[in-house]
C-alpha cells in the first residue's frame, strides 16, 4: 500500500500529463448519465442503458444480457439508498453467470452504480487500485474476495477523502478545472476521473522503468528525462 501523501506528490508532479489524458467526452458523458438518472427510470431508458455500458465497458466484461437487465433494475431500485450494502448487491449478481458460465464477483461494477446513485462514493478499478498499489484479489471463495475488495475500497475512500481535507491535490484539480470550464462535476468524481488517468499514466511509466513502485523526485527526474530522449529519438 502506498501512502496517500507520496500517492499526491506522484500525481502533482505529473498534473499535466495526466490532465492532458482526459477527454472532454469523458466529463460530458458522465454528466449526461447523471442527468438521464436524475430524471427517469433507467429500466425503460434504453439510450442511458447503452451510453452507460459503453462508458463504463460493461458491454467488454462478458457479461450476459441477463445479468444487464438486472443490474439496471438494481441501479434503479436503489436510487434513493443512503447506504449502500455490498453482500446483498453482489450476491445477487453473482447469481447470473457470465458468458462462460462462470459467477462473478463483480466489485467494480457494483462502485459504479453507487457512484452514479452518491456522489460521496468513489469508483475502483484496476487503475485507481494501481495508484494505491493494491492489485485485484484471486481468492475463490467470495467472502474471502470482497473482504479483501473491502479493505482495499475502505484504503481507497479513507485517500480520497484526506486529499480533499487537506487539498493534497489542489494544483492537479486546478489544471483539471482550467481545462475543463463549467464542468458541473462534485469534487469526488474530478479525484476519481484523475486517479484513473494517473493509472493510465504510472502503467506507461512503471513499463519503461520496468518496475511497480512510486518513485522518488530524482528518480522521476531521470525517468522523465529518458522518456524525452526516447521521443526526440523516435523523431528523428
Amino acid at each position: 500500500m502506498k501512502n496517500i501523501n507520496e500517492i499526491a506528490e506522484w500525481i502533482n508532479r505529473h498534473s499535466d500529463e495526466i490532465i492532458e489524458n482526459i477527454e472532454q467526452e469523458s466529463i460530458d458523458v458522465f454528466n449526461f448519465l447523471k442527468t438521464e438518472y436524475s430524471k427517469s427510470d433507467v429500466t425503460k431508458n434504453y439510450l442511458f442503458q447503452f451510453v452507460y455500458r459503453s462508458f463504463f465497458r460493461l458491454d467488454n466484461a462478458g457479461l450476459t444480457p441477463k445479468f444487464k437487465t438486472e443490474y439496471f433494475k438494481l441501479l434503479e431500485k436503489n436510487r434513493n439508498s443512503k447506504q449502500f450494502d455490498f453482500d446483498i448487491i453482489l450476491e445477487r449478481l453473482y447469481n447470473f453467470p457470465n458468458r462462460k458460465g462462470q459467477n462473478t464477483l463483480q466489485f467494480s461494477f457494483t462502485t459504479k452504480m453507487f457512484n452514479m446513485i452518491n456522489n460521496g462514493m468513489p469508483i475502483y478499478d484496476s487503475e485507481v487500485a494501481k495508484m494505491f498499489g493494491f492489485s485485484r484479489p484471486y481468492n475463490k471463495e467470495f467472502e474471502k474476495k470482497l473482504d479483501k475488495y473491502l479493505d482495499q475500497f475502505e484504503t481507497i475512500s479513507n485517500g480520497y477523502n484526506e486529499i480533499q481535507e487537506k487539498g493534497l491535490l489542489a494544483e492537479t484539480l486546478e489544471l483539471f478545472n482550467k481545462k475543463f470550464k463549467n464542468n458541473n462535476l462534485f469534487e469526488l468524481k474530478k479525484i476519481d476521473f484523475v486517479f484513473w488517468s494517473a493509472g493510465k499514466i504510472k502503467k506507461k511509466y512503471d513499463k519503461y522503468v520496468g518496475d511497480n513502485g512510486m518513485h522518488t523526485l530524482d528518480e522521476l527526474d531521470e525517468i522523465d528525462r529518458l522518456l524525452k530522449e526516447k521521443r526526440t529519438h523516435n523523431k528523428v
